[in-house]
């Protein structure tokens, strides 16, 4: 059984939390107008800021259009780039001086967004938020398949890109902006990269070549002095192909052969046949070569002059008419030549600029990308809390002004 002070002081306790209550409520009470106003002020400037710095995010996702780069070899790589190839274009794409030669190479200077693109190129975080690789699957899928499909490499096919602006259109076209600045990039490092070493390499390889010639001259003469030997042996002795045991015995390191000289001439004459051909098709693979020098050297000018992949590549068509003005195009050396360019151009064209583009979006974006709702129930949970906060300090200002002034 309680004791009855106990029971006193419990009662006391009670009374004094209800009355701590009751003070608030008419603190509260007497305090609505305070609350209302500053609440509802609060919530207008929520509602005015959100409507003002409202911004709209658009995405799309660019595709690449096969294996980049293009290989001539036969090395299958499957679609897409090589990740490590990606890194190394993501390290060029993503800087703000690679994003400023490119906005001024195509006169982007006065287009609505690139001002803001141009900061987010210089945040600290850049635009990985913004460009994201996509691979044919994720490390979850890794998880669950039991080993990687034969057929399919884990190379980057395509981009996520996202952009938040002020208006739909805008967000919308500097996703496409930037889909295009991208490809761009990627074609620019590609063919800086091929063009820069390749006349040295052609260079080395017609050098190459000329001393395949010359090699290849000395040995038809060494063969056509064996064959002139052997005329002289067989005119001293005609009717040595006749008689077996009057045979010219031929020994080598590993094996001894048993031919007439007859038999030797007659394959004299096959080599001297082979090396000429041989030396033909070095004559003809140098003065290929020779034409695909100068293509490149001309293309390489070209690339001296602008920042821009696209305009890289569709210059090289005007670059090869250049070189193969006046050159006689019904000789099949010079005309494969010229297709095999051609070809190649066309390929790079179809693959950078055709078969690399959105498939999903840019979208036009409907809906803000912070909804009005929640910045409604934002704004009214903070006027509440502050307006609350003015009440009661008010309040704790009345009560304590006298005792602070004592």
């Amino acid at each position: 059984m309680e004791k009855p002070g106990t029971l006193n002081r419990q009662e006391n306790s009670v009374d004094e939390e209800m009355i701590s209550l009751t003070d608030l409520m008419i603190t509260v009470w007497h305090a609505r107008w305070l609350i209302l106003v500053v609440t509802a002020l609060i919530v207008a400037l929520g509602l005015s800021g959100a409507l003002y710095f409202a911004k709209y995010k658009s995405e799309g996702f660019f595709q690449f259009g096969g294996a980049i780069p293009l290989r001539k070899d036969k090395v299958e790589t499957g679609s897409g780039i090589l990740l490590a190839d990606y890194k190394r274009y993501a390290a060029a794409f993503g800087t703000s001086e690679r994003f400023a030669e490119f906005v001024q190479q195509t006169k982007q200077e006065a287009t609505v967004g690139v001002d803001g693109l141009r900061n987010v190129f210089a945040s600290r975080e850049g635009i990985a938020k913004l460009v994201e690789p996509v691979y044919p699957f994720t490390k979850l899928d890794a998880k669950e398949l039991t080993e990687q499909p034969k057929d399919i490499s884990n190379n980057v096919i395509g981009l996520r890109i996202n952009y938040e602006a002020r208006t739909p259109e805008n967000a919308q076209r500097m996703v496409g902006f930037l889909g295009r600045y991208v490809m761009d990039s990627i074609v620019y490092m590609i063919y800086s990269d091929a063009l820069r070493f390749k006349d040295a390499e052609i260079a080395a390889k017609i050098t190459k070549l000329d001393n395949a010639i010359i090699n290849g001259n000395e040995r038809l003469e060494e063969i056509r002095r064996k064959g002139a030997s052997l005329t002289q042996i067989v005119a001293r002795y005609p009717k040595s192909a006749d008689q077996a045991s009057r045979q010219v015995i031929s020994v080598t390191e590993d094996s001894a052969r048993y031919l007439s000289p007859v038999t030797q001439l007659m394959t004299t004459e096959v080599e001297a046949s082979e090396m000429k051909e041989t030396i033909f098709r070095v004559k003809r693979e140098q003065q290929q070569s020779i034409l695909l020098r100068e293509y490149y050297n001309r293309a390489g000018a070209l690339l001296a002059g602008t920042k821009s992949g696209e305009a890289i590549l569709r210059g090289l068509e005007p670059v090869k008419e250049s070189v193969f003005k006046g050159k006689n195009l019904d000789d099949e050396v010079v005309k494969e030549v010229y297709n095999t360019i051609t070809l190649d151009n066309q390929s790079a064209i179809s693959t950078y600029l055709v078969q690399s583009r959105f498939i999903a979006g840019p979208s036009l974006p409907v809906h803000r990308s912070t909804g009005l709702t929640k910045v409604l129930a934002l704004s009214l949970l903070l006027g509440l809390f502050v307006s609350l906060l003015l009440a009661f300090g008010r309040n704790w200002w009345r009560e304590n002004r006298l005792k602070m002034a004592d």
